[in-house]
């Protein structure tokens, strides 16, 4: 087992095993096709779509469109990483968070992350999106991180200015939700 600190934030230990990620109280499973059923039913959930436009496909399809990315655990290279947030003390699945890294470049990602409402509030997506920071920085070698939101997901915008994103500022028209044009505010994060 490979064990290594946050270099970015708080002294949070992370150890990176069987090619999941795990932090204090959590620990981040790579989604795969064999657990890619748990996911979809996580993304069937109403609340979720509040801020989110989430594929809307049969669960056989999202399967098999997991199976044709998922490489969770080679994140040092291009492609979509997704990891399933889990709770172990009870084995509890609380959401997801993802990181993408594109094809013309290897310096840069961007992350996403989604957490059950009844799980908000308790720390955990801040926990999970330090490890996951980590993992780009240091596991990935980027050197820029992104994210982004809707505007008015205020938690989320809350969230990602504690862990020290730099608002950028706002793409008009740059995410869809729930079939029209959205704009988003886009965050940063250096090295």
């Amino acid at each position: 087992t490979e064990i290594y600190t946050l270099s970015l934030h708080d002294a949070l230990p992370i150890s990176r095993t069987d090619k999941s990620i795990v932090t204090e109280r959590l620990r981040l499973e790579p989604v795969t096709s064999q657990n890619a059923e748990r996911l979809w039913s996580i993304m069937q959930t109403p609340e979720l779509r509040t801020y989110q436009d989430l594929p809307s496909m049969e669960r056989s399809n999202f399967v098999s469109m997991i199976a044709s990315y998922a490489r969770a655990a080679e994140v040092d290279g291009p492609g979509r990483h997704e990891w399933l947030v889990e709770r172990p003390t009870d084995g509890r699945t609380l959401g997801w968070v993802s990181l993408r890294i594109g094809e013309g470049t290897r310096e840069n990602g961007e992350i996403g992350y989604s957490l059950l409402e009844e799980f908000r509030g308790q720390g955990y997506a801040t926990e999970a999106v330090r490890a996951l920071i980590d993992v780009a920085f240091s596991y990935a070698n980027l050197r820029l991180v992104r994210a982004y939101c809707v505007p008015e997901n205020e938690r989320s915008r809350a969230l990602l200015r504690r862990l020290g994103f730099r608002e950028e500022g706002r793409l008009k028209h740059g995410a869809s939700l729930r079939g029209r044009a959205v704009d988003v505010v886009c965050y940063t994060l250096n090295r």
